[in-house]
């Protein structure tokens, strides 16, 4: 590659960076449930409104990452910031358990419109520029600087929540579509942009795809059970940490250091993937989480550390897995296809969160996680016998 070249795709990438760092709305996530709690709901009601989250999620993904490969990935990203935005402000005033859950739901629905464009974006510009090699190093610091910046912003959300309580979700909306404007100022790359239509029949065939490739069908579902481990462990950080002593005020740091872990994990995936490799590292880290949530179940000092290594072996894992994925499929539909992963993905999350809720009310939150990271590793170990997709893996060409 060229010096010049080279230019180019740093500019590129630190505009992404700089998109990335502005859409992590990071002021909302010590305080959301609180806001929820305080506008009259019921635990019971914010578990039934967060969980339209999901709903959303299920039901756009395959449409909006349709529209992705439609009307292309930068304005995909540029059409899910600006409804995100909504969202936010959605939020400073939902005063309802109704409110809630159409805010959720829309949430979810919005979200979607970048899940799969923002992987595709990123890979298709790489690929342009004849700079795929650095897929994982971009995608893991991109990842990183979207948790850094949700960490910085979630240490002041709690202090801004007592001041007004509005004032964090309409921050965390202006900045995203700040976002949403940035967005406008990247390229759309050349491979979604060369054919003037993409019909649904090229749609169906670029979702099929998921299930018809062997080494996707069995790779997504093995890292969607591999994930959903840490992603349950999400749901029960807030009573845990309240448990051993944490104040509903000390949750922001909290949240702000995890999110750093969160950060860590990604920026370092390009590491692990070179010096462990994909194959061992869906392996051991499940395994080593499956332990440490073993131990926490029987010393509770323990749990603090588990949620900070859940959160780094998460982002490590996911974008080791986008690479894994994004290199075994076509560019021609690529949304569509990282959309369906993500379907696959939210209805195995969806089932461990509402299974990991039960286990927990009848034991105990660590007693359930330990559960659920012993039946994944169970999981991942008969895949792996049965229908290994890192056996003979190649990427596409």
């Amino acid at each position: 590659m060229s010096r010049h070249a080279h230019s180019s795709v740093d500019l590129l990438v630190h505009r992404f960076y700089s998109y990335r760092a502005l859409t992590s709305g990071g002021f909302v996530y010590p305080i959301l449930t609180v806001h929820a709690l305080a506008q009259g709901l019921d635990l019971a009601g914010v578990g039934f409104a967060a969980g339209m989250f999901f709903a959303g999620t299920l039901l756009g993904e395959i449409p909006t990452g349709y529209v992705g490969d439609l009307i292309g990935r930068r304005n995909s990203l540029f059409v899910g910031s600006v409804l995100i935005s909504v969202t936010h402000f959605g939020f400073a005033f939902a005063d309802s358990l109704v409110g809630f859950v159409f805010c959720w739901g829309f949430w979810g629905v919005a979200a979607t419109f970048r899940s799969g464009s923002t992987d595709a974006w990123l890979y298709d510009t790489l690929v342009d520029h004849h700079a795929t090699d650095s897929y994982t190093r971009v995608r893991g610091r991109g990842t990183g600087v979207f948790y850094a910046s949700a960490a910085l912003s979630a240490l002041v959300g709690g202090v801004l929540y007592e001041r007004w309580s509005a004032l964090p979700f309409l921050l965390a909306g202006v900045l995203t579509t700040i976002g949403a404007l940035v967005v406008l100022t990247l390229p759309e790359p050349t491979v979604s942009g060369s054919d003037g239509e993409f019909s649904l029949t090229e749609a169906r065939t670029a979702l099929l795809s998921v299930v018809s490739n062997r080494t996707v069908r069995s790779f997504v579902l093995l890292s969607g059970i591999v994930l959903a481990v840490p992603e349950t462990v999400e749901v029960f950080v807030q009573p845990v940490a309240l448990s051993i002593g944490f104040q509903p005020s000390s949750l922001g740091p909290l949240y702000s250091a995890l999110m750093f872990a969160a950060a860590l994990g990604s920026s370092t995936a390009d590491a692990v993937g070179r010096r462990i490799g994909v194959g061992r590292w869906f392996v051991l880290g499940p395994t080593t989480l499956a332990i440490v949530l073993l131990v926490a179940s029987s010393v509770h000092a323990v749990a603090l550390p588990v949620f900070f290594l859940s959160r780094g072996a998460n982002t490590v894992t996911d974008t080791l897995g986008s690479t894994f994925v994004n290199d075994r499929v076509a560019s021609h539909g690529r949304a569509t296809t990282l959309s369906g992963v993500s379907m696959v993905h939210a209805l195995v999350f969806l089932f461990a969160r509402a299974a990991g809720g039960v286990v927990a009310d009848a034991t105990s939150p660590l007693f359930a996680l330990a559960g659920f990271g012993c039946l994944a590793v169970g999981i991942v170990s008969v895949i792996r016998l049965t229908a290994d997709p890192f056996e003979s893996s190649r990427p596409t060409e």
